[in-house]
């Protein structure tokens, strides 16, 4: 839903009508588009139809081009200045947003205009940038209430909902140019030999090798043998979590409180927030079955579950909140680790290193695991990385260009590359008693019915993947050398 400054700061001069829609039919030729028909000509809600093949599709030896790569394009031409609440610009826009959604999309809608009135103000509904849902919704209220629809129309328009016109909006396009401004770009445009980018921009083949698949997820092949369900006391959900940590097994919703945790060996202060004569103990596999929402429920306690195995089996590791998501990671002790004196002293975990000096700043691994679901099974993924906190406890976490120098620093010794995020993933696994863990007995755990397993999925292979290090890169592009 980009909108389009051609003109930078000035103002555009007013050409109207033909001339205008001539300069953008120029415009649209020269970026290698097929004018299709025109309003003169056919009676059409837009100024313009025109099609192009999308840049997407790649295509040898004069191939024919079938609608399903061709790119479809309406344009409206205002060679004046333009209100977003223009009632004429409403009523068409309200017909073009009919005719999307009935056509299920398949097309493009470009506005364009010589000056846009309250530039700002169109932003708000047209940038992806400054947008927001409150102007998106004030101004589709808009339309409904000023264009000028037929009967049929106007039902039909009824029948569409806000998030309708937003899904509308990712299609709509508007530029400000004026007639001087589109006859500059289309020289431009023209002015470019793409014949010469060919090459690099089409599409190499990728290796066809089989390899076997390292996969980031787990199949949960054991679920809980029961869940716990009662009355919700708490007046909002976050009170719970005053002076209970987040990553106990529960969850609160439409009033109701689920727990993988019993009532015997819930803690003292997680009780005042359930009402204990209401409990129920539930078979988790008949539970899943019968209730609608227990899926989503059921991955929320499964997410909850599997930090709670990592915060409480290692005193050093916390949950933290970044980026919208709850990550596990391990303070950092110091001290040192045995290493060459300008090495960075580093905490280690089952000889693992977890968390490392970096200048004032402390590296943490960190793990992100979500449970997924795939028609009827559950899949754990487990998302690693880095973060960087200031006090080498994880609190205080850094954010934005300082994070990115940082990340790109450690980028540049290495700890990105592809064989150092599959040991993250396994040492998470073992951190998580999630793969190739001693029998509860030979792990001193007793046996324990709410205890979640998992299984690694084999046999998992991969006939189609992009080149993996720099040399294959170039013997692929060698191929295509030799092919073109």
């Amino acid at each position: 839903m980009p909108i389009y400054n051609h003109e930078g700061s000035s103002e555009a001069s007013g050409d109207k009508g033909e001339k205008y829609k001539q300069a953008i039919e120029e415009y649209l030729r020269a970026r290698g588009y097929s004018i299709e028909r025109r309003s003169n000509h056919h009676s059409t809600t837009e100024d313009l139809a025109a099609v192009t093949v999308d840049e997407n599709f790649h295509y040898l030896s004069g191939e024919k081009v079938g609608d399903d790569v061709k790119k479809f394009v309406r344009v409206e031409a205002k060679g004046t200045k333009l209100s977003r609440l223009d009632d004429d610009l409403l009523t068409e826009l309200a017909r073009v947003f009919i005719d999307y959604c009935e056509q299920d999309g398949g097309f493009e809608y470009h506005i364009y205009a010589s000056y846009l009135q309250a530039f700002d103000k169109w932003e708000r509904i047209f940038d992806p940038r400054t947008n927001t849902p409150e102007h998106i919704k004030n101004y589709f209220d808009t339309l409904r209430e000023s264009q000028k629809l037929n009967d049929a129309e106007e039902a039909a328009l009824q029948r569409l909902g806000v998030e309708d016109f937003e899904w509308f909006l990712a299609d709509v396009f508007v530029h400000r140019a004026s007639w001087n401004r589109l006859g500059q770009m289309a020289e431009d445009e023209r002015s470019v030999n793409r014949s010469k980018w060919d090459f690099y921009t089409r599409e190499n083949s990728p290796s066809r090798e089989v390899e076997t698949l390292v996969a980031n997820f787990l199949r949960i092949s054991g679920l809980p043998e029961s869940i716990y369900i009662g009355e919700n006391l708490a007046d909002h959900p976050e009170d719970i979590y005053v002076d209970n940590p987040r990553h106990l097994p529960i969850w609160v919703e439409s009033g109701l409180f689920y727990s993988l945790v019993s009532m015997e060996e819930m803690p003292d202060s997680l009780r005042p927030f359930v009402d204990e004569e209401s409990v129920q103990s539930r078979p988790f596999d008949s539970w899943l079955e019968s209730e609608d929402t227990a899926p989503d429920v059921a991955k929320r306690l499964f997410n909850r579950e599997i930090r709670r195995r990592a915060v409480d089996g290692y005193d050093d590791c916390r949950m933290v909140r970044h980026q919208y998501e709850n990550r596990l990671l391990f303070k950092h002790e110091g001290g040192g680790s045995g290493e060459e004196d300008d090495s960075p002293a580093k905490t280690r975990v089952e000889g693992w290193d977890v968390a490392m000096d970096w200048g004032a700043y402390t590296a943490h691994r960190y793990a992100a695991p979500v449970v997924k679901q795939y028609k009827e099974q559950f899949y754990a993924f487990i998302d690693t990385g880095w973060m960087f906190s200031r006090s080498g406890r994880g609190t205080n976490i850094v954010k934005g260009d300082t994070a990115s120098k940082l990340h790109d620093k450690l980028q540049s010794s290495g700890h990105y590359r592809p064989n150092n995020l599959k040991a993250q993933f396994r040492q998470w696994r073992a951190y998580l008693g999630m793969d190739e863990s001693p029998p509860l007995e030979e792990a001193d755990i007793e046996d324990d019915p709410q205890r979640l397993e998992f299984e690694r999925e084999e046999g998992l292979e991969l006939r189609v993947r992009p080149p993996k290090d720099g040399a294959e890169r170039e013997l692929l592009m060698q191929r295509g050398v030799d092919a073109y």
